[in-house]
């Protein structure tokens, strides 16, 4: 047992510095990517104004669910493809979810799909060819996250009115229920553009994003809307931000991404260097007075030659 020992502990050092230098190396590029099982429903609530019968606006609470499919046939390593749709209802009778334009109460005022492409790390829209059908709208910019290690710069979000991104700039750092998190915003004041439907106009937005960095992950998002129809009015004024429900949920899932990025990325790097270091060195400390005391050994047993008289 004492000649394999030296040996055990020099190959556990080498285990354990190998992991070190795997989890430095490669497990940020295999971890830090939007997972290709993601299928997740946003919910946001606030207050629309909309025209009633006769052309007057009405305010009264709205919801709007966003949701985000992954496609993995259409998916590889470094793209993901998402299937999306966003309604905006009316908040009446406990709705809980989309209606289609024939529900009975007329609860929904707009819905809209969407089909794209994006980075798996840094969530920027990729080019089409090769992953969605031809003719498909290409879209521009961040969609449905910010990037992995969001930095304090500004990033450019699709925005579907405007048609184009719009660079959304960083405003500065707050906090959530504990969690860090980065400020962005932009504002957009474009004209005419196609409002909904076929009706075109004027369209004013503005969209604030608190962003957890680390992760890219949006954990509340704040949107103020009007949309002023040409040669009618508005048609439209819109304040929306996540649930706090929804905030909550988002909220928990970074922490949990969080706490296995940080075993991955930080616990076990550190153990790696740190012990294996150490276990090698004893385990070569041992190999080397293992060697001397056999050379000893040696030494003692070889034939003295007789004492001269």
């Amino acid at each position: 047992m004492r000649k394999v020992g030296p040996f055990l502990f020099v190959g556990l050092g080498a285990f354990l510095l190998a992991a070190a230098v795997i989890a430095l190396t490669w497990v940020p590029g295999v971890v830090e990517r939007t997972p290709l099982d993601t299928a997740d429903t946003t919910v946001l609530a606030g207050t629309a104004s909309t025209p009633n019968d006769e052309f007057v606006l009405e305010e009264g609470p709205v919801k709007a669910y966003s949701q985000n499919d992954v496609d993995s046939d259409k998916s590889d390593d470094d793209v993901a493809v998402f299937v999306t749709s966003l309604c905006l209802v009316h908040d009446v009778d406990g709705i809980d979810g989309c209606v289609d334009e024939n529900d009975p109460q007329g609860r929904l005022i707009s819905a809209e799909q969407a089909m794209f492409a994006v980075d798996r790390h840094t969530g920027m829209t990729v080019d089409n060819d090769g992953y969605l059908p031809e003719g498909s709208p290409q879209y521009d910019g961040l969609q449905n996250k910010f990037p992995f290690n969001a930095e304090k710069t500004t990033y450019p979000v699709w925005d579907d009115i405007v048609g184009a991104a719009v660079d959304a700039e960083y405003q500065g750092e707050d906090e959530i229920d504990g969690l860090d998190v980065y400020v962005y915003e932009y504002t957009t004041n474009v004209g005419p553009v196609n409002l909904v439907a076929d009706i075109e106009g004027t369209y004013y937005a503005t969209y604030t994003y608190y962003v957890e960095p680390k992760t890219g992950k949006i954990i509340n998002q704040v949107v103020h809307q009007e949309r002023i129809a040409s040669g009618v009015e508005t048609i439209l004024e819109l304040d929306l931000q996540f649930t706090d429900e929804q905030i909550q949920a988002n909220v928990d899932d970074v922490n949990d991404s969080l706490s296995l990025l940080r075993t991955l990325e930080v616990i076990v790097p550190i153990v790696g260097l740190v012990g294996g270091v150490l276990v090698l060195a004893a385990g070569l400390l041992l190999l080397v007075r293992g060697r001397r005391r056999t050379e000893e050994r040696e030494v003692d047993r070889a034939p003295k030659e007789p004492a001269g008289v």
